[in-house]
């Protein structure tokens, strides 16, 4: 059969708009495919990041940013104080250069840092507490959505001086999520290491007078098998608690395997009346440098960062050792999976086969576009 020039023509524009119409297709499956990687990052509330990030070089507790609402607020200044067991006249927050407080340099960082004073012997409610408007994430074991804050991450630099060590003292709280719990993060001063429970860094790893950068990692939904908790110093993992390998040789260890360590269990983070009816029903909240038994001792803390996503080792180990000033955002603990997932995505979809355009597939080509899994626990 003879063809002329225009029937090729005709033939061709018919081939182009077909092929734009399936790139149409392609765009729009990209993007709701992008769309669901991105609620799966961001859990249940749609927010995966920062929610606080403070680096009192303003002498406050003014934040350098944080999602509306957020606030970190001394607890001696507010009126839990009383009723938890404060005593009057607690000493105050100081705010200062390293040189002026006599303690060691940060690096080259020259800004104000917080003393936060020992507050033995001053109650249940002596501590910081922040509080932000509530947010959830993450699943409960049969699949349905869970109603507290699962998966979190909390980064500070901190130095304990030598005064803090020794005597009667055993432990300095870090971060207590409820207020009717005991805190999950210590420092433990007779072995000078950090951590809680079953998950202390080496012996002598957390030497006094000494600025480390330190995490604590919560994943209470990830599998038991895998790290629920995990703490880092200056960017290495030091410690971690899997479910399935606490030796439940004690009543703390069963408490913390079947009700700390679980989804929206006593280490997530709730409405702060849950944990007290006295405190505020309207926001979530936690608590650091903070104890239900008075487990208090000075330290000096240069920045704190909060964020409702599960950061991975590679992210922590980006962020490495102390710095002062702001702590840098690293990609939330997801993002390393979803970055890979657009990219596998986007290099499936360039090469697939449809009736028009590459009949059959190139050469190295998948035959199904991939589908977005959160490799979160695996430390993407």
């Amino acid at each position: 059969m003879r063809m002329h020039a225009g029937d090729l023509d005709a033939g061709a524009l018919n081939d182009d708009r077909r092929r734009t119409r399936h790139t149409a297709r392609s765009v729009f499956e990209g993007v709701r495919a992008v769309v669901a990687a991105v609620a799966v990052v961001g859990g249940a509330t749609g927010h995966a990041g920062v929610i606080g990030s403070w680096d009192f070089g303003a002498g406050s507790l003014a934040a350098a940013a944080v999602v509306p609402g957020a606030t970190l607020t001394r607890l001696p200044d507010t009126p839990y104080y009383v009723p938890f067991g404060g005593t009057p006249n607690p000493p105050a927050l100081a705010f200062n250069t390293t040189a002026a407080f006599g303690i060691a340099p940060l690096g080259g960082y020259t800004g104000q840092v917080m003393r936060v004073p020992d507050m033995s012997g001053r109650g249940a409610a002596a501590g910081l507490m922040a509080s932000f408007a509530p947010l959830t994430n993450g699943t409960q074991p049969g699949g349905g959505a869970a109603t507290k804050l699962n998966r979190y991450s909390i980064v500070m630099d901190v130095l304990v001086p030598s005064s803090s060590f020794g005597g009667a003292k055993d432990y300095i709280a870090l971060y207590q999520p409820r207020a009717n719990n005991d805190a999950s993060w210590f420092v433990r001063e007779p072995s000078r290491n950090m951590g809680s429970t079953v998950a202390y860094s080496a012996v002598n790893s957390f030497q006094p007078d000494t600025w480390y950068r330190i995490a604590q990692v919560m994943s209470l939904d990830a599998a038991t098998s895998a790290p629920r908790c995990e703490y880092f110093l200056n960017g290495s993992r030091v410690g971690a608690i899997v479910p399935d390998q606490i030796v439940l040789d004690s009543d703390r260890n069963v408490a913390l395997k079947d009700q700390d360590l679980v989804p929206d269990g006593a280490w997530s983070i709730g409405l702060l009346s849950e944990s007290n009816s006295a405190l505020p029903s309207a926001l979530s909240g936690f608590f650091v440098f903070n104890d239900q038994t008075n487990e208090y001792g000075e330290l000096y803390v240069a920045n704190l960062q909060f964020r409702d996503d599960a950061l991975g080792v590679d992210a922590l180990a980006t962020l490495g050792g102390p710095g002062g000033g702001v702590i840098p955002v690293p990609e939330p603990g997801g993002l390393h999976g979803l970055l890979a997932f657009a990219a596998a995505w986007l290099a499936a979809a360039s090469c697939q086969p449809h009736k028009i355009h590459r009949p059959r597939l190139a050469p190295g080509c998948p035959g199904d576009l991939p589908r977005f899994t959160d490799q979160r626990q695996e430390g993407l």
